[in-house]
């Protein structure tokens, strides 16, 4: 970072903090907050500038976040709550409390939920409804809090959110702080600061401080996309360490789709995949643009309220300030004396809602261990036409409602969904190699589909096509402007959520090759490591050898073997030398020690063979599908 900024100093002096800690709930809803008048529970102490939500004290944090005091049934029903939030295109509400908290503040208790309001009010009136709960005045336990920065990520996208504990304040400031560190990769004093300018008194104790600090530590250990030994970027990860870290950052639709493959390797050979072939940018490219817009609007936002408040310096126009990624988290502003790491923030204490991140534990050196959970759908092998078809198929996912009787059944992962009839004919379509006329229909419903493959689907060899063939078939180190728009583009990266649409949008073969096969190098342990090959040799023999490895070896060699199938088949003199490239970024070994491995040879083209079929059958779908 170019400056420090102050370190955020709590609301509540240590004294007040233990005896809120001390006073029993019933006394201190009297004592500090009113009891039946508590200042929170109404618009009576507000002015109308602290009512974004007229009846509650609420204050917009960015444009599609808001933080609020808690509603209740009799709010919702006199200021029509449920209106203004239709009006105002707000989707989502999460709440931050446990049920029976505050009893004696405000309302009586809704008896079946133990909030002040149904969830079903809202969720009947297509609002979302999610329940994080943390100790008023405390923390949750760190995957609690990552499972929620996930799901308010996911519903930002769907609309605005409302967010809410008791007074909007302490747990609801956190949330939203690490939601800000998570995105836009800012240091957490700018995080603490940006809120409490947008929310005064947000954030008040020091434990709640420390959670957003230690939030960003544990996350910075897990932003590396390409290791190296340099003290910015840390030590080389393996693959299946890696694959952790994607898990803590990845949610949706995306965390289920590139469970066991890695998603730098997976963008990298679609987006050659594509390059050889001449078709346009698949969905995921489009995102990750689409993510790229979102993050730099909501950080220039950012900068700009820090700026008018001294809080940052005024940059020049097209200077890269701290805001828009400082690279990693060790870099960080650390706190002072009073914010010194406890271990009673890891606790393993569980959220009030169900997650699959709680699965996820952390360790002394806050890595992640691995978890497991129940696969979704059949385990499918990678094949070519998966990356052809993710080029083909329409971007229309439907959100599905929350069922009102199933309230506190809150997975982020249980939101989105692909709709039935689309799902249906991609399966059929990755599964069979020989498809129907009937069945090509069905794949073909969306006319999106039919005039892609009728105006962009040309056979032949196109010089793109050569291009890239002879980048990921050179054997030899890349020249010196290649790496150099390698080592920039890992840079981008490893330090700022902008990297993946700097990724997506380059179109030099030879740059994405470059990344491609350093990325499998610099990893800690080779792919493929000695007792791999090994038992790849011993089963050369059978139908499907790869089916011998762990599911993240088969899988990123899937990926890695789609790629390679559909970019030789335009090019099939290239095939050798593509294949010997790929088994010495996968072994690390010499060329001299690979020609004495014909077994790994023999697995690798009968796997290439499989991959390439199913990519000419489909291929000749399109061609079919273009004469229509």
């Amino acid at each position: 970072m170019s400056m420090h900024l102050p370190v955020p100093r709590p609301s509540y002096s240590q004294a007040r903090e233990n005896l809120v800690k001390a006073i029993p709930p019933k006394i201190l809803c009297l004592l500090v907050c009113g009891g039946i008048d508590c200042r929170y529970e109404g618009p009576t102490c507000w002015r109308a500038n602290q009512q974004a939500i007229l009846g509650l004290f609420s204050s917009w944090v960015t444009d599609d976040i808001l933080a609020m005091a808690r509603p209740s049934t009799h709010l919702i029903e006199k200021f029509d709550i449920i209106e203004q939030f239709h009006r105002l295109n707000i989707k989502t509400i999460i709440n931050m409390q446990f049920p029976g908290e505050h009893a004696h503040c405000g309302p009586p208790l809704d008896p079946e939920s133990g909030f002040t309001y149904s969830p079903k009010i809202f969720m009947d009136n297509d609002i979302y409804f999610y329940n994080f709960g943390m100790p008023d005045f405390g923390v949750s336990s760190m995957s609690g809090m990552i499972d929620g920065v996930k799901v308010l990520c996911f519903a930002v996208k769907e609309g605005k959110v409302a967010v809410h504990c008791h007074a909007g304040l302490g747990r609801t400031g956190v949330l939203i702080a690490c939601y800000l560190i998570y995105t836009l990769r800012i240091s957490p004093s700018e995080a603490v600061h940006y809120v409490r300018i947008k929310r005064p008194r947000s954030i008040q104790t020091r434990a709640q401080i420390n959670q957003v600090f230690d939030f960003a530590r544990l996350l910075g250990t897990q932003l590396t996309q390409y290791p190296d030994l340099s003290l910015r970027h840390g030590a080389p990860f393996t693959l299946q360490h890696y694959l952790n870290r994607q898990a803590l950052l990845l949610h949706g639709q995306e965390a289920r789709t590139l469970r066991h493959t890695p998603k730098v390797v997976y963008l990298l050979c679609v987006r050659l995949a594509c390059l050889a072939l001449g078709l346009p940018s698949p969905p995921e490219i489009y995102a990750e643009l689409d993510k790229r817009s979102m993050v730099r609007t909501l950080g220039r936002a950012v900068r700009e309220t820090l700026v008018a408040k001294q809080y940052l310096p005024v940059l020049r126009e097209g200077r890269r300030g701290s805001w828009v990624g400082s690279g990693s988290m060790t870099s960080w502003d650390e706190p002072l004396g009073f914010l010194e790491r406890k271990r009673d923030v890891l606790l393993n204490k569980r959220s009030y809602s169900d997650s699959d991140i709680s699965k996820i534990t952390v360790n002394e050196d806050l890595e992640l261990d691995p978890y497991c959970s129940p696969a979704l759908g059949n385990d499918r092998d990678w094949s070519g036409q998966d990356l052809i078809h993710a080029n083909l198929r329409p971007v229309s996912p439907n959100v599905t409602k929350q069922s009102a009787g199933h309230w506190t059944n809150l997975k982020e992962s249980h939101t989105v969904n692909t709709p039935k009839s689309d799902s249906t004919a991609t399966n059929n379509c990755a599964k069979r190699s020989k498809c129907s006329a009937r069945k090509i229909q069905t794949l073909s419903k969306s006319s999106s589909t039919i005039e892609l493959c009728k105006t962009v689907y040309k056979p032949g060899v196109t010089s793109v096509a050569r291009a890239v063939a002879k980048a990921m078939a050179c054997q030899d180190a890349p020249g010196g402007t290649i790496l150099q728009r390698s080592a920039l583009l890992q840079e981008e990266l490893n330090s700022s959520e902008c990297g993946w649409a700097l990724l997506v949008t380059e179109s030099d073969p030879q740059v994405l090759s470059c990344l491609l096969w350093t990325w499998l190098e610099k990893l800690k342990d080779p792919v493929l490591s000695a007792e791999d090959i090994a038992k790849l040799t011993i089963g050369a023999n059978c139908r499907k050898p790869l089916i011998l490895l762990k599911k993240p070896q088969r899988h990123t060699i899937y990926c890695l073997l789609s790629c390679v199938s559909t970019v030789t088949s335009l090019c099939p003199h290239r095939e050798d030398a593509v294949l010997w490239r790929l088994m010495r970024a996968l072994t690390r070994r010499p060329q001299e020690e690979l020609e004495r491995l014909p077994a790994l040879m023999k697995v690798l083209k009968t796997s290439f063979r499989d991959t390439f079929h199913s990519y000419s059958s489909f291929m000749r779908v399109c061609s079919t599908i273009a004469t229509i």
